[in-house]
């Protein structure tokens, strides 16, 4: 038994496949390619499948990192390019490599955020960015019971540039993530529209890497 890492691109419309789905049609997938994965043991076996951290429902990713166990030698190279004759559309694995960090390392992750400039322009995002109290709301557990707790954005923004791309505006911003606390770019553009006044809503969020404390790329 050996374990692998897959890297998985997940774009257009199968963004809106929620977590749990994604981890069936996964198992789906290995089952039609033929895979042999390594199944837990006890009364409900199922096979290893390990997505390191959720991607938010309509969110697109690159480099999504998928662990698996597997039984056998097969090779990394087959088992990418079975799996890949497998998949559906939007889903596709890049590459399939060896684990090095640990899903505990995941710190930060690096989104591409896409906004039209008829509903924002970059001068806003800026100064919304910059402002120093942005905020939203996130749900939490207060004792046993699930809250709505404020959260402080702007400090927790861990870097940002914006650039213009036609008729669009393009904001790449890393953003905590892991095992801790997270954010996601729904909550920074809530956070952005509470600030203007206005409803802020991007038109195409990807999350483009995750990274370890350090800002090093999480492989």
């Amino acid at each position: 038994m050996y374990e692998l890492r897959l890297y998985i691109s997940k774009k257009g419309r199968i963004k809106f496949v929620s977590h749990l789905d994604m981890f069936r049609l996964m198992q789906r997938a290995v089952r039609r390619a033929d895979i042999p994965l390594w199944y837990t043991e006890g009364f409900n076996p199922h096979p290893y499948i390990s997505f390191l951290l959720a991607l938010s429902l309509g969110v697109e990713s690159e480099g999504e990192p998928v662990d698996i166990r597997i039984v056998g030698d097969m090779s990394p190279d087959e088992i990418k390019e079975r799996l890949n004759k497998c998949m559906p559309e939007g889903l596709y694995v890049e590459s399939a490599v060896k684990p090095y960090d640990k899903s505990g390392d995941i710190a930060f992750a690096s989104y591409t955020v896409t906004y039209s400039k008829d509903d924002v322009s970059e001068s806003e995002l800026f100064n919304s960015l910059s402002s120093g109290v942005l905020t939203c709301e996130k749900s939490g557990k207060q004792g046993k019971k699930k809250v709505m707790k404020q959260v402080n954005v702007s400090e927790n923004i861990k870097s940002f540039t914006l650039s213009g791309e036609g008729e669009d505006i393009l904001l790449d911003v890393v953003l905590p993530a892991g095992s801790t606390f997270n954010l996601n770019p729904l909550q920074l553009s809530q956070a952005v529209s509470g600030y203007l006044g206005k409803e802020v809503v991007p038109v195409r969020m990807i999350r483009t890497a995750l990274l370890t404390g350090d800002m090093t790329k999480f492989v």
